[in-house]
Parts: C-alpha cells; structure tokens; sequence
C-alpha cells in the first residue's frame, strides 16, 4: 500500500480540491470494488483516539464504541455472517451500529434503546444522489434527517443466520442499477449509483412484527446538503469520481448520534468534531503544506467559528481547541 496515494485519496474526498481524480479506477478508496474505502473509517478512529478522555464531552465515549465496533465490519474482507452476529449481539442500551452498503447506495443505523429494552430502532438512507438529481440543478439537494425510524420486536431478529447473511449480501454485491436505454434495446447504468430500495424500503418491510417509531423532538433534526461531487471523463469503460458514500454516511450518523443525546447543542459539537477532524487529517499528513486545503480548512473552520457566534455560544470549550489547531496550518 502507498501511504501517499492513501492520504491524497482521504484528502480528496474530505476537502473536494480542484485536481479531483475524473475516474473511481484511480481513486486509492475507491478502486478495486471500494476494498479500501473503510481506511476513512480508520483515520477517524485515530483522530478519536487521539483526544484526551478529560478533555472530551462524556458523549465521546459512545461515539468511540460505535466507530470501533462500525469499522470491524465496514471493512468488506472482514465483514462475515459470524462478525456481523457478534459485533450485533455485544450490542447494549445506548449503542449504535450502522453500516455503508456502497453497492446498494444505501446506509442503516441500528440504535439499541434504552427505553424499552431489546427493541432496537432501525433507520435507513440513500447516501449518494443519481448523477442527473445533482447536475440538473443549480442548486444544491437538500436531504432531512433523522429518516424514518422503525422498532423491531426483539433484538435477536437482527442476528439470526438469515438476516445477516442478507447483510453481507447486500455489502458485496450490488442488487440493481438504473436502466439506460440505446437504440432499441435497455441496460443496466453500471456507472450510475446503484438503486438503494432494497435496504432502504424492503429490508426494513420483511423484518417481522416492525413498527414505525413516530419522530417526536423536532429539536434533533437537521439537514444536508448534497454539492456536485461528480467528475468524470467521457468513457463508458469507467466510472466517475464521485465523493466517498463512507463518508457521507459518517457525517449523518456523527450528528444523528450528537443531537440525539444532546439535542441542539449537538449539532454545535458536530461542527467542532469535524473541524478539528479535518485540522488533525491536514495536521498530520504529507499534504499539510498544501496552501489549496490549508485554506479551505480555515474558511470552514471560520464558518464553523461564526456559527458558534450566531447561536450565542462563542465561549463554548472546543472552539478554543479548534483555534489552537487552526496555528498549526
């Protein structure tokens, strides 16, 4: 392995910069089936522990649990019937799993409640936006979140042979593409993002006795917004550059699990984690003198910054932390 090509790939998808790959086959994460997409996962791992326990919100701790036990079977090589029961079945009140399928273009979080106990909530999402939603419009594509959230009955449905078999299904091999049609004849748009109805609708549909959990605390939604991520060269034997799914996905489930437990404050620590996320990546990798990224990570960190300012808590902790880091650019 490169350690180059990894942190420029990682760099790429984090911060969007003008020389983007035109290509998915040239891309380190994304090449080869996304086999190495889960190092993003990993780089957050590290930056998590790398913060000082006293020096850190208690949250932190379920964010740690959750990515430790994400990236055991984010990885594809080391995603099995067998781990997937395991890292399920260890689950206790106040975790949450989820899981990127890349080849269904699809997302879960499974959150096991604490209030009834054994009846864990499930969520699902499509993570990437077809290639016509983000370029037919000038504007970006605004996603909502939390999505629909569904109870299950018992918490053992989810780890029988059956249901995690589905699981690894559905990470390594992509159920449907968008048809394109050519002359007479259709065919599947293999560069296109693949169709993510069958975790997102009939996954959930077929577990037994499941039932939607009406969302009650407004104070815990927010939204995203989906930029154009797209580069491509005029080929049909590639796929385009498209922003890491992972991600995408990390970022959702970071902010879900945030306002969750902390309501509107939440989506404040939010903003601080991935500022400083992206400090520490640029911080301690071969790029850290790139003046393009040095000075996208200030621009976002000062928007992070009036942000902060805007709702009134300027003298919120981490916002020190951040301008600390912010000197080593």
């Amino acid at each position: 392995m490169s350690t180059l090509n990894l942190n420029e790939s990682i760099l790429n998808h984090l911060f969007l910069p003008h020389d983007l790959p035109t290509s998915e086959d040239t891309d380190y994460l994304l090449q080869s089936k996304h086999q190495n997409e889960h190092k993003l996962l990993e780089s957050f791992k590290d930056f998590l522990d790398s913060l000082a326990p006293q020096k850190t919100l208690p949250i932190f701790s379920i964010l740690k649990i959750c990515i430790q036990n994400w990236l055991v079977i984010q990885n594809i090589q080391s995603c099995t019937i067998s781990n997937l029961q395991s890292t399920i079945g260890k689950l206790t009140p106040g975790d949450f799993l989820p899981l990127y399928f890349h080849a269904q273009n699809a997302a879960i979080l499974i959150e096991i409640d604490e209030n009834p106990p054994n009846q864990p909530l499930i969520s699902s999402w499509q993570v990437l936006l077809p290639t016509e939603t983000v370029t037919s419009s000038l504007q970006p594509y605004i996603s909502y979140y939390p999505t629909p959230t569904f109870r299950l009955s018992n918490s053992s449905q989810l780890i029988t042979s059956i249901q995690c078999e589905l699981l690894v299904e559905f990470m390594t091999n992509t159920i449907e593409y968008p048809k394109s049609s050519k002359a007479s004849y259709s065919f599947n748009e293999t560069r296109e993002v693949p169709v993510a109805h069958y975790v997102c609708q009939w996954w959930i549909t077929q577990l037994p006795g499941i039932k939607n959990e009406n969302l009650t605390d407004t104070s815990i939604q927010f939204k995203k917004k989906y930029r154009d991520q797209i580069r491509c060269k005029y080929s049909y034997s590639t796929s385009p550059f498209r922003r890491s799914g992972l991600w995408m996905t990390m970022k959702v489930v970071l902010q879900t699990i945030l306002t969750k437990r902390l309501g509107q404050i939440g989506n404040v620590v939010y903003k601080i984690l991935i500022t400083h996320f992206l400090v520490y990546y640029i911080h301690n990798r071969q790029r850290s003198k790139d003046t393009q990224i040095s000075m996208r990570i200030k621009a976002k960190s000062m928007l992070s910054c009036s942000y902060l300012v805007t709702e009134g808590n300027s003298s919120f902790s981490p916002l020190k932390l951040v301008g600390i880091e912010l000197s080593k650019l």
